[in-house]
């Protein structure tokens, strides 16, 4: 699939069928997110893999909505340390974190697989649950999977003369 075309077909799904992944796409997406650059390429990233049945049952409680990722077979958790990023006028970590997993998702998708980006969650039972250490951060997870939907474009988007301005505002 041509860059483009994952742009266009990137979409969250939520609704997932219950066949694995295969390891080779999941080891792809993964060097795909391993390959994504950091601030002072630290590379504080950490990736955790959730494929028990119960630990995959356990994250969707955790995540505290309608059960709806239930039948996904993978959950892929994203960890990372403050001390494992930079700091400007603003600490960096959650941007490292963001620039990671846009790779991972995107990559998924040229791999035909379905994710959903997930901010809204219970950190600290999530971090029961994987024994994440205290000083890393989960800033977000995704299930990992095949969707029960076909994968058409994304078409609700703001057209570019709303968003984009040309020397000013």
């Amino acid at each position: 699939m041509d860059f483009y075309e994952v742009i266009r077909k990137r979409r969250s799904f939520r609704i997932y069928k219950p066949d694995m992944p295969e390891e080779e796409k999941i080891e792809r997406i993964l060097e795909a997110a391993r390959l994504a650059p950091t601030w002072a390429n630290m590379q504080g990233m950490h990736y955790i893999i959730v494929k028990k049945s119960e630990n995959v049952k356990a994250i969707w409680k955790a995540i505290g909505q309608r059960q709806k990722f239930a039948d996904a077979p993978i959950f892929i958790v994203g960890a990372i340390s403050e001390s494992n990023s930079g700091a400007n006028v603003i600490k960096y970590y959650p941007v490292d974190f963001g620039i990671c997993f846009e790779h991972l998702i995107l990559a998924a998708t040229a791999e035909g697989l379905a994710t959903c980006w997930i901010g809204w969650f219970n950190e600290k039972k999530i971090k029961k649950i994987l024994e994440i250490p205290d000083e890393y951060r989960v800033l977000g997870l995704t299930p990992l999977g095949y969707s029960t939907k076909p994968k058409g474009e994304v078409k609700d988007r703001k057209p570019l003369n709303e968003i984009v301005h040309y020397d000013k505002f």
